[in-house]
């Protein structure tokens, strides 16, 4: 399964955009996609603005890479030169963009739930150690 940043190139790919012209566009650096910093994560500011600018894109797809990278039933037509989009597409966009925001949430609280249990283990480890 790839990870989130491998997941944001393959829109790159499958839009078939320059990997330059496409962090240019979403205001990002394409450093923090390649080598070492491929394998960390994602903000949500970030995920939001990929999501925004291209609503066709899966949220769910994009935050975990289960499901299609496209949505069910997506209508969205891109004109590559135009941003303007009708009322309707923002609504779902924006429900796009909750759904995501969401998913991010959900997986937040799932990794602090792990480092809380990492922090008492270890706290239990400290006590022990002091205990000999």
């Amino acid at each position: 399964m790839s990870n989130i940043k491998e997941r944001v190139l393959l829109i790159a790919k499958h839009n078939e955009i320059s990997k330059t012209d496409f962090f240019k566009d979403l205001g990002l650096s394409y450093a923090n996609f390649k080598g070492v910093q491929k394998n960390s994560g994602l903000n949500s500011d970030t995920v939001v603005t990929i999501l925004s600018k291209y609503p066709d894109i899966s949220p769910e797809w994009l935050v975990t890479g289960n499901g299609e990278m496209l949505r069910q039933g997506s209508t969205v037509a891109r004109d590559k030169t135009d941003s303007y989009q009708e009322p309707v597409v923002i609504n779902e966009i924006e429900h796009t963009l909750i759904d995501a925001l969401q998913l991010v949430i959900s997986t937040q609280e799932k990794t602090i739930q792990s480092l809380d249990k990492q922090v008492l283990f270890l706290e239990e480890q400290v006590q022990k150690l002091k205990g000999k």
